[in-house]
């Protein structure tokens, strides 16, 4: 996080500060990122074929790398930096009733790059899950909810249709009240009334809507973070220094 060389060497693991700020010392870990790398990589390759393949390798490799770094700098930015100064000290520094050199840089510190890091970074992973999407969860979703609705209609009992509404406020009643069954009643309901193939069939293509619908909650929460980051973040951390500022300079010993 970039804290001062004797906070550092307080710490129980005892860091050396030359080789903590020394850049060729820096080598991140970053497992996750090396699997979606891995993952973008075979994908390509299966998608293209061998030969297109090697002949724009350099093109692929170029661009599936920026994503690799650009995954990896969140990664090792919680894995390498956050999480082990959290282990270490715990929270008392976010706003502490006392605050001191150490704790209004370490606040400082974290908020800004918080900021560097993640405001660029999301937007790579909005990216991937907007893909991801719709190139599998909506055609999963789509399809697998035709099929389902398909088995469901033959299962449902067949009902007469009812008498056409005698007035407009009858009319308007119906409509309201066609689809108040909830979801989850529909469901049990279906699979109640399912036997054998029917039941294995909407088994599976219950399973596969499921996973549709949390890939569309996944692009949905990869959204919110990207728009909160890009819009709220950076004031959010502005206004969070000021406080910092303030509380360390005016009155450090209030709250």
């Amino acid at each position: 996080l970039g804290a001062p060389a004797e906070l550092w060497a307080a710490t129980p693991s005892g860091y050396d500060a030359n080789s903590v700020f020394d850049p060729r010392g820096f080598q991140p870990v970053c497992g996750a990122s090396d699997g979606v790398y891995r993952a973008l990589q075979g994908l390509i390759q299966a998608m293209v074929g061998d030969a297109s393949y090697r002949e724009y390798s350099p093109l692929i490799a170029g661009s599936l790398l920026r994503v690799r770094l650009e995954l990896c700098v969140v990664e090792s930015f919680f894995n390498e930096a956050i999480a082990p100064f959290i282990r270490e000290r715990g929270l008392s520094w976010v706003l502490p009733l006392h605050e001191t050199v150490e704790t209004f840089l370490a606040g400082v510190v974290f908020a800004v790059a918080t900021n560097f890091i993640l405001i660029g970074s999301t937007k790579i992973v909005t990216v991937l899950v907007t893909y991801a999407d719709v190139f599998f969860g909506f055609p999963v979703r789509l399809l697998s909810g035709a099929a389902w609705d398909s088995v469901a209609k033959s299962l449902r009992p067949k009902k007469e249709p009812p008498p056409p509404p005698a007035t407009p406020l009858e009319w308007v009643q119906r409509a309201i009240t066609r689809d108040q069954q909830p979801e989850r009643e529909k469901w049990t309901d279906t699979l109640s009334a399912a036997e054998g193939t029917n039941l294995a069939l909407l088994l599976l293509f219950g399973s596969a809507r499921v996973a549709g619908g949390t890939s569309k909650a996944c692009r949905q929460a990869a959204e919110a973070l990207d728009t909160f980051v890009g819009r709220y973040l950076l004031l959010t951390t502005v206004a969070y220094v000021g406080v910092k500022l303030v509380h360390f300079k005016l009155f450090p010993d209030i709250f």
